[in-house]
C-alpha cells in the first residue's frame, strides 16, 4: 500500500469512528447477520381516490422527508460488516404509464413483475415504490429492505403517506428514532464504500443467490365457521390455552403441506415473528425501523404426521407464549441510543434461519384493516403482502372477510 493510499484509508476510517450513530449507523450483530442479501418486505397498496400521479409522488417524498427513515444506503465498513449510511437518492420512485383498466380487470401477477424490486444491497437503493395509475385509483407498489423497517414499519409509513396525501391528520413516528443525524447529499459519499456482490461475503452471496431459486405458491381458504369449530374443539381438549386462527390455520398447513414444503428434512423448525412493540416496556408502539423478534417451534416429521391439530396448535401457542414475556423480551433486547439492539449471546440459542428446515409463518390479519390505523377503508386495501423467505405461510384477510393463506415453497405443490 503506497502513502497516497495509507492517507485515503486513514481518512476513511476517521470519517467513519466521527459519523457512526450520526450519519452512519452500525448494524446490530442480528442484522449483519441475516439483513444484507435477504429478500425486502413487498406490500402492493391500491389506492382508491382519484389521484394526479404527480401529486402522489410529490406526497411521498414528504413523507419520506418527515420520517427520515427509507433514504439510506448499506455500505461496508469492515469485513463481513455492515451500516446503514444516508442517502437522498436511496429510494426509487417509479410511475408507470396509466392504463384504461379498472380495478376490478386487474392482473396483479403481471404488476408484480413491472414494479421495482430492490435488491438489499450495499451500494443499493433500500426502498422502492412503483405506481400505475388506473380508470378508478391507483395500484402501488412497495419493496423494502428489512435492514431499515419491520412490516409494522411499512404500514404506519403507508399509513402517514395515504394522510398526507389526503391532507389528513395523523400519529406521529415515536420519537424514539433508528436514526440519528441529518441526510447527506449522494455526492458527497465514497463509493469505495459500495462494493459490488462479487467483493461481498460468501455467506451474502449465497443469500441473495437463493432468491432465484424458482418457488410455488398456493392458496388455501378457511371461513370463520370451520375455524371456529377447531377452536372450541381445541378449548374442550384444553382450557388452559387461548389460540387463534392465525395458529389454528399454521396447523392445519403444516399438517396438509410439511411433505411438499420440505421434502428433504426429518425436522422442522415453524418461526413465528413477534413484534416488541407490543411487549418491550422502553419501546413505543409507533417505534419505526424493525421491531421483530422470532420465536421457534419444532417438530419431528413423525411427530406432525401423528399429531393432532390441536397438540400441533398448542406446541406452537406455547412458544409464542414463552416469548410474549415482559421479562423475557428485557433480558434478550434493549433499546439503545441507535434503536433496539438484541443482546449477543441469544444467537447461540437463535441461529439465522436455515431454510432446509424452516417454514416461516406471519400472521398479517390485521395488516389489512386499515380502518385500525385509523385511515378508513374508502381510501384503499392492501392487496398482497409478500412472504420474506422461499418457504412460509402469508395469512390474509380479503375485503369480503374470509381468510386465506398464501404457501410458498421451493418445490412444486401436487
Amino acid at each position: 500500500m503506497t502513502k497516497t493510499d495509507k492517507a485515503q484509508e486513514q481518512i476513511k476510517n476517521k470519517y467513519l469512528e466521527e459519523n457512526y450513530g450520526k450519519n452512519i449507523l452500525p448494524l446490530s450483530l442480528f442484522d449483519n447477520a441475516v439483513r444484507p442479501g435477504g429478500n425486502p418486505i413487498e406490500i402492493i397498496f391500491f389506492y382508491k381516490n382519484d389521484t394526479d400521479a404527480l401529486k402522489f409522488k410529490k406526497s411521498i417524498l414528504k413523507t419520506i422527508k418527515y420520517y427520515n427513515l427509507f433514504s439510506s444506503r448499506l455500505i461496508m465498513v469492515g469485513e463481513n460488516r455492515f451500516a446503514l449510511q444516508y442517502c437522498t437518492d436511496g429510494f426509487i420512485p417509479t410511475i408507470l404509464p396509466a392504463m384504461n383498466i379498472s380495478f376490478s380487470n386487474i392482473n396483479l401477477e403481471n404488476f408484480k413483475k413491472r414494479m421495482v424490486h430492490v435488491k438489499t444491497l450495499p451500494g443499493e437503493p433500500l426502498f422502492a415504490v412503483t405506481g400505475l395509475p388506473i380508470k378508478d385509483g391507483i395500484l402501488v407498489g412497495i419493496s423494502c429492505s428489512h435492514a431499515v423497517a419491520d412490516g409494522i414499519s411499512i404500514l404506519l409509513f403507508l399509513y402517514a403517506w395515504m394522510c398526507i396525501t389526503d391532507r389528513k391528520n395523523f400519529l406521529h413516528p415515536s420519537p424514539q428514532r433508528l436514526f440519528k443525524g441529518a441526510p447527506i447529499s449522494s455526492d458527497k459519499i465514497d463509493k469505495a464504500f459500495t462494493p459490488s456482490l462479487s467483493k461481498l461475503s460468501v455467506k451474502v452471496q449465497n443469500r441473495y443467490k437463493s432468491r432465484n431459486i424458482k418457488t410455488y405458491s398456493k392458496r388455501e381458504y378457511f371461513s370463520e365457521e370451520f375455524l371456529n369449530k377447531i377452536k372450541d374443539k381445541t378449548k374442550s381438549e384444553n382450557g388452559k390455552y387461548v389460540i387463534s386462527h392465525n395458529q389454528i390455520i399454521n396447523a392445519l398447513l403444516l399438517k396438509k403441506f410439511h411433505n411438499q414444503i420440505l421434502p428433504n428434512t426429518d425436522r422442522i423448525v415453524l418461526r413465528n415473528p413477534i413484534t416488541l412493540r407490543d411487549i418491550h416496556p422502553d419501546i413505543d408502539s409507533l417505534y419505526i425501523g424493525n421491531a421483530i423478534f422470532i420465536c421457534f417451534a419444532e417438530f419431528t416429521k413423525n411427530e406432525i404426521d401423528n399429531m393432532s391439530i390441536s397438540q400441533i396448535v398448542y406446541r406452537i401457542n406455547e412458544s409464542i407464549t414463552k416469548v410474549r414475556n415482559k421479562n423475557y423480551i428485557k433480558g434478550i433486547a434493549y433499546l439503545s441510543e441507535y434503536g433496539i439492539e438484541f443482546k449477543p449471546e441469544i444467537f447461540k440459542d437463535y441461529p439465522s434461519y436455515n431454510m432446509v428446515t424452516d417454514i416461516v409463518s406471519a400472521n398479517l390479519t390485521h395488516l389489512n384493516d386499515l380502518e385500525s390505523l385509523g385511515v378508513g377503508t374508502n381510501l384503499g386495501d392492501i392487496l398482497y403482502i409478500d412472504s420474506t423467505i422461499q418457504t412460509g405461510f402469508t395469512i390474509l384477510k380479503e375485503k369480503s372477510g374470509s381468510i386465506f393463506a398464501e404457501i410458498t415453497s421451493m418445490y412444486p405443490f401436487n
